[in-house]
């Protein structure tokens, strides 16, 4: 590159793309593991589904647990949420497996490949 004359920065950029050689080695093969997108958006909802009703049975629980006088209708709220907030944790944990355990694999040679 010159330096005794001043030059624009297209002058800049065209000499030094004259001079970069990029080389690419290509391997023999390249692995790309897919895991099933439906089980994936499953398994994220029922764990927010957990995140968010595990805390309301906790709220439900704790009134229940502090209040002189039992309520029947905070120990049936409580345990609804907690029932369900168990059932989406157990769905996640099946969904998580499957996404985990339910990889597709696909092979094409390079030579074959138009992208």
């Amino acid at each position: 590159m010159q330096t005794n004359k001043k030059m624009t920065v297209k002058e800049v950029i065209d000499e030094m793309t004259n001079d970069t050689k990029v080389t690419v080695q290509f391997p023999k093969e390249i692995g790309i593991e897919l895991v099933q997108a439906n089980e994936l958006r499953h398994y994220e909802l029922f764990q927010w589904l957990v995140i968010l009703l595990a805390p309301i049975a906790i709220g439900f629980w704790t009134g229940y647990a502090v209040e002189p006088v039992k309520s029947a209708a905070l120990a049936w709220s409580g345990a609804i949420f907690a029932l369900v907030s168990v059932l989406f944790i157990v769905l996640a944990f099946v969904y998580r497996r499957k996404v985990f355990s339910g990889n597709v694999t696909k092979s094409i040679l390079l030579k074959n490949f138009d992208g």
